[in-house]
Formats: structure tokens, C-alpha cells, sequence
């Protein structure tokens, strides 16, 4: 076990998926461009979970630190994601309710 890489590994920190892009000038982003970037990188680390799972049954990776830490982004990124698409459901409701 290579305990520097580990440590590495550990103070790499997790960035989410929602949060904002360094703002590029000229660049207008809608929120369709934005919402598709941030299901993009969760389908990305989702991919990065399965890959690193695979590597590890086949051999190529021997130890299970590196499997466990990627499907935990992997699963926290979706958690998030879920929360986001519950709170845009719930307002969508609340608009749909105003009285005009």
C-alpha cells in the first residue's frame, strides 16, 4: 500500500457538480447549457466509479481505497442531483399554484 498516494488522494478536494464555472468573457451560459455540464460531470464520475470497480476486479488496481473513494463522488454527485431536481420540481409547483 503507497500511503503517499492515498494522502494525496484524500486532499484533492470534491468539487460539485452544480457548483459555478470560472466565468468566461463573452460567454453568456443559459441554464440548459449549465444544467447539462453539471449531469454531464455526475455521468462522469459515475463512469469513473465503474471503471476503477472494474480495474480493481480485474487486477489492474490492487488497492480498494481508490474504488470506494470514486463511488462515493459518484453517489454524493447523484444525491445532489436529486436534491436540485426535487427543489426546481417544487418551485415549478409553487409558480404553478400562483393566482393570476
Amino acid at each position: 500500500m503507497k500511503v503517499d498516494r492515498i494522502a494525496l488522494q484524500a486532499l484533492q478536494p470534491l468539487q460539485s457538480p452544480f457548483a459555478p464555472a470560472a466565468p468566461q468573457p463573452g460567454a453568456g451560459s443559459s441554464f440548459a447549457d449549465i444544467l447539462s455540464n453539471a449531469l454531464g460531470q455526475v455521468e462522469q464520475l459515475q463512469q469513473q466509479a465503474a471503471s476503477s470497480a472494474y480495474d480493481l476486479a480485474v487486477g489492474n488496481q490492487s488497492d480498494v481505497h481508490t474504488t470506494m473513494i470514486a463511488y462515493e463522488k459518484a453517489s454524493l454527485a447523484l444525491q445532489l442531483t436529486i436534491e436540485v431536481r426535487n427543489k426546481l420540481v417544487e418551485a415549478f409547483q409553487e409558480l404553478m399554484r400562483i393566482q393570476v
